[in-house]
């Protein structure tokens, strides 16, 4: 072991010149370098007695009889710094901003909720406390879960385990917490009919399933309506789930949205600016197209149900599930397939019919239809053949007959130049003695 605590000299005009403050020399163990720090002090006593602090520090992490400085200094510091370091990070990573600021905002909800204000008041039970006493979706409080456990997870280096870990989501079938309806053709002609500047907005939600949120930021620049395959651009930072996506447009759409470009040119204005309607208008435009918001089967017609109805009619189209759910920007070809697809709207009366078509045939199979003709199959006309004279095949010497070349019990034997050996034959030159 080295100890020792030293001034620093150093020459000034020729001659050596100790320092003002005191460092400190050590080694723990004859494996290790030496370590010189400084201590901070012009006080000799001070000097040695930090030293030794600091040794015996080393010494019980060494033999775990104490957490690491870092794990200790980390304990120290509130949550609410460690998020907000957090946040820093997945910015500098390049995260998309609206990403950052809705994680910020769950963090900061759950540790006020639970008032965690240090890590060590971050337990599992605490979290499932909490979780308990929540009327969110399961969807949403799963959304915590992950979030907090990401900031836990970059903790890790410095305050050990993640204490949510353990912690299981909760196993939710995916079902809407309102059910919607889709919207059938002849509905979404009649009410963009009588909503005036306002029915653009419906046509493009319903051809495009974009959310009320992703079109209120959608703008000129990203309108391409020119090409083979217009488009509209769906920017990472407007989408929900934060993803660059292309969504094409139907003919109908972009003839509605030309005639809507010529009242603004303006790259980066809004396309729909002014024409989203609030709720009370939307409601006024079902009513007056005389649709209702609300059905008989307690499912709803609102501004989301033009997702739906995307989804629906894709279905409908016969379009694969697996495109389906990658126009409708979804990670899960069960919120697909379950949730944005309208079941009321599918043929299923004609499946069956279709069913019933398939079940007829194979009862009027080909086998079944002999079975119940009285005469049989032996009432057919005798149909005259033509005698001919026979065809004659040489093997060796020989002539024989096609007839009679089955039953030949033993092949001639083999001579000169035959045209066939025995058991081989040469087919082709059969072929052209049958049919010239």
């Amino acid at each position: 072991m080295i100890k020792k605590v030293y001034k620093p000299s150093r020459l000034k005009n020729g001659e050596s010149v100790a320092g003002r403050l005191y460092r400190g020399r050590y080694r723990l163990d004859p494996r290790d370098k030496i370590k010189d720090i400084a201590l901070h002090t012009n006080i000799k006593e001070v000097a040695e007695k930090r030293l030794t602090d600091i040794m015996r520090e080393e010494q019980q992490e060494r033999e775990g009889l104490i957490l690491p400085k870092r794990n200790r200094e980390a304990a120290k510091q509130s949550l609410t710094e460690h998020i907000e370091e957090y946040i820093a990070d997945r910015r500098s990573l390049g995260r998309d901003e609206k990403y950052v600021q809705e994680l910020r905002r769950k963090l900061l909800r759950l540790i006020t909720d639970c008032s965690w204000q240090f890590v060590r008041h971050v337990t599992a039970e605490s979290f499932r406390v909490w979780r308990s006493r929540q009327t969110k979706t399961p969807k949403t409080l799963n959304e915590y879960l992950v979030a907090f456990s990401g900031l836990m997870k970059w903790l890790e280096p410095r305050i050990g385990s993640n204490p949510l870990g353990f912690v299981e989501k909760i196993q939710s079938a995916v079902e809407p917490t309102r059910k919607r309806r889709g919207y059938s053709e002849n509905e979404l002609e009649k009410l963009i009919a009588i909503s005036g500047r306002r029915g653009v907005v419906y046509r493009i939600a319903a051809r495009t399933g974009l959310r009320r949120g992703e079109l209120e930021k959608i703008e000129w620049r990203d309108v391409t309506l020119d090409g083979q395959q217009p488009f509209i651009t769906v920017r990472s930072s407007i989408a929900k789930n934060h993803k660059h996506a292309r969504q094409p447009l139907t003919p109908d759409a972009v003839d509605a949205l030309r005639e809507l470009r010529l009242l603004n040119t303006d790259p980066k204005s809004r396309v729909f600016a002014g024409l989203i309607p609030r709720m009370n208008q939307f409601r006024a435009d079902l009513e007056a197209a005389g649709i209702l918001y609300i059905d008989a089967n307690g499912e709803y017609a609102d501004f989301h149900s033009f997702r739906k109805t995307f989804g629906t009619m894709l279905t409908l189209a016969e379009v694969g599930q697996r495109t389906v759910m990658e126009l409708m920007r979804h990670s899960d070809m069960r919120l697909t397939a379950k949730t944005y697809t309208d079941a009321n709207m599918l043929p299923i009366s004609g499946a069956i019919a279709l069913l019933s078509a398939f079940a007829a045939k194979a009862r009027d199979s080909q086998i079944d239809s002999q079975k119940i003709v009285s005469e049989g199959p032996t009432v057919s006309a005798t149909v005259p053949l033509k005698a001919a004279d026979p065809i004659l095949l040489t093997a060796g010497d020989e002539a024989v007959s096609p007839s009679e070349s089955a039953s030949v019990p033993q092949s001639p034997e083999m001579a000169d130049g035959a045209r066939c050996r025995v058991r081989t034959c040469d087919f082709l030159r059969v072929k052209q003695a049958l049919y010239h």
